[in-house]
C-alpha cells in the first residue's frame, strides 16, 4: 500500500498505520479520528485529500488485496471475505468486479471513494 502513503500528512499516516494493522477489524470513524488526534469530518477531508481515498476506502482496498492474495493461494471467497473482514462475500464480489472495472470512476482501485 505504498502507493498511498506519499504523502506528507502525520495524522493520515497515523490512521493508514492503525488501519493497516486491523484492516479486518470493524473501524468506526471515531476511532480513527481520535488515533489521528482530529475531528471525524476533518479526517475525512484530510484522509482524501492526503491518499485519493476515504478512510474507509483505504480499508476496502487493503481487505480486497489481501482476499485477492488468499484466493490466489486456494481460498474460496467465502472463507477469503470472511478471513478479511466482511460479513459475507457479496460486498467482496462487488468490490472485486469494481476493481477490475475500466471505467472512469475506477481510479482508486476499487471503485470506492
Amino acid at each position: 500500500m505504498m502507493r498511498h502513503r506519499s504523502h506528507l500528512s502525520d495524522a493520515a499516516h497515523r490512521v493508514q498505520d492503525l488501519i493497516d494493522s486491523r484492516f479486518s477489524d470493524p473501524l468506526p470513524l471515531a476511532d480513527l479520528a481520535a488515533a489521528g488526534g482530529v475531528a471525524e469530518r476533518t479526517l475525512t477531508r484530510l484522509f482524501r485529500q492526503a491518499t485519493g481515498l476515504t478512510p474507509l476506502g483505504y480499508q476496502q482496498l487493503l481487505r480486497v488485496e489481501r482476499a485477492e492474495h488468499l484466493i490466489g493461494h486456494g481460498a474460496t471467497v467465502e472463507s477469503a471475505a470472511r478471513a478479511v473482514g466482511f460479513t459475507d462475500a457479496r460486498m467482496l464480489r462487488r468490490l472485486r468486479a469494481r476493481a477490475h472495472s475500466p471505467t472512469a470512476s475506477n481510479v482508486d482501485g476499487v471503485g470506492v471513494r
